[in-house]
């Protein structure tokens, strides 16, 4: 490896962790109520802390996808049609994502609770209004910004000509920044094997919208749960 490439890859990696530092500035909008001054109306709190929400999410999605298509040949567009095999992959991914969830609770006699998860639950009960915003970030924004950062840029500055390679980090990557400290081994080796299924099946469909929608399908559930959860027992 001579120099100039070392010298891109080294600026891919910090790239690639100043886009991954955007991802949890957007969450911060939760420490508004707390550092507001305490005569600013709950009223005019919840308006502030949706529009930072909205913006940051869509300057995110802007930078995201700007970094996901530059320097491509031909333009990958994040949302194409989808044919009956991709349909088929997202429908098998989703299965093959619960199935990993299942083994993992077999494993830990956890019922799924890891770090993270507790962590969404907490962030959850705050207010209703809080719910409301949790549950759009974990259904919608996640599996967006999560797709485009962990597979679409990753996997493009990252062995791009060996499909392997990049599944693995893509995935190793992914488990490593859901991993929590308190967290067991088996926890970390689940969010692997969650971002190994993601990366598998955007390579073999080539359309980052297929790994979009089974991260969608496999928050949508657990995030209404906890919404629900809030709503009717307040």
């Amino acid at each position: 490896m001579n120099l100039k490439t070392l010298g891109s890859y080294t600026w891919r990696i910090i790239k690639f962790i100043l886009l991954g530092l955007c991802l949890i500035l957007p969450q911060q909008v939760f420490a508004l109520p707390y550092i507001l001054p305490q005569n600013f109306s709950p009223l005019a709190t919840n308006i502030l802390m949706w529009g930072l929400l909205l913006l940051g999410y869509a300057l995110m999605i802007v930078i995201f996808s700007y970094q996901f298509k530059k320097g491509q040949p031909t333009p990958n567009k994040i949302f194409q049609k989808l044919s009956n095999q991709d349909i088929n992959a997202i429908i098998t991914g989703f299965i093959v994502l619960f199935i990993i969830k299942i083994i993992y609770v077999m494993l830990t006699s956890q019922a799924g609770q890891t770090q993270n998860d507790q962590a969404l639950q907490q962030m959850f009960k705050l207010s209703t209004n809080a719910a409301l915003m949790m549950f759009l970030m974990t259904a919608i924004f996640a599996p967006l910004c999560e797709e485009l950062l962990f597979r679409g840029i990753f996997m493009r500055y990252f062995f791009p000509k060996n499909t392997v390679l990049a599944i693995f980090f893509s995935g190793l990557v992914f488990g490593a920044l859901h991993f929590h400290l308190g967290d067991i081994f088996w926890t970390l080796l689940l969010y692997c094997a969650l971002g190994w299924v993601l990366a598998y099946y955007y390579k073999k469909t080539n359309k980052l919208l297929v790994s979009i929608l089974i991260h969608f399908l496999n928050n949508i559930l657990p995030a209404l749960f906890m919404l629900f959860s809030v709503l009717f027992t307040k």
